[in-house]
């Protein structure tokens, strides 16, 4: 279509390879840029929501997954609560959950502990309630028990607002 247009107004090859290219190159500059801005903008933008499916095997296998903690968001406007069974509700997160955990069957016992160098929280809100942790022995926390079926939203916070660091959780099913 570009090329017909071209055409009827008799722009010359040369003139139309040209645009073409410079056409192009400033695409992929505003990509580019557009990319980067997020990235810097939004720490937690590199960090994909991940979704884990939990079934029988973990109890053979533990799992690893890894993020970005904190945000902006008190843990007490997630959980709507200041204390769990579990610990108090503590810390600061994002808006949206950093990982979504489908679990297919009922877990006598499930642990997830978080590993990281900084002061990190947990927050699970799913299937039979809401669970928070902030310290569990060391600036670490960790959320064990019984796990009924269904879809967990899992929170990893940091105790100070805007505070983004590496963590891995492990999953374990022992």
């Amino acid at each position: 279509m570009l090329q017909d247009l071209i055409k009827r107004v008799n722009f010359p090859a040369i003139k139309y390879d040209l645009i073409c290219k410079k056409t192009y190159w400033l695409l992929l500059l505003g990509i580019i840029i557009n990319f980067n801005i997020n990235i810097n903008i939004n720490p937690s933008y590199a960090q994909t929501n991940s979704n884990i499916a939990i079934d029988k095997n973990i109890i053979n296998k533990p799992l690893i997954v890894q993020g970005i903690s904190g945000g902006a968001i008190t843990a007490l406007e997630i959980t709507q609560t200041k204390n769990t069974g579990t610990g108090y509700c503590d810390g600061f997160a994002s808006q949206q959950p950093n990982h979504i955990l489908k679990i297919d069957t009922f877990f006598d016992y499930l642990r997830l502990e978080v590993d990281s160098s900084a002061d990190t929280t947990i927050l699970v809100r799913g299937a039979g309630g809401v669970w928070c942790n902030d310290d569990a022995g060391s600036a670490n926390p960790v959320i064990e028990g019984q796990w009924q079926p269904g879809v967990y939203q899992v929170w990893v916070g940091s105790y100070r607002a805007n505070s983004n660091n590496n963590y891995k959780i492990k999953i374990t099913g022992r």
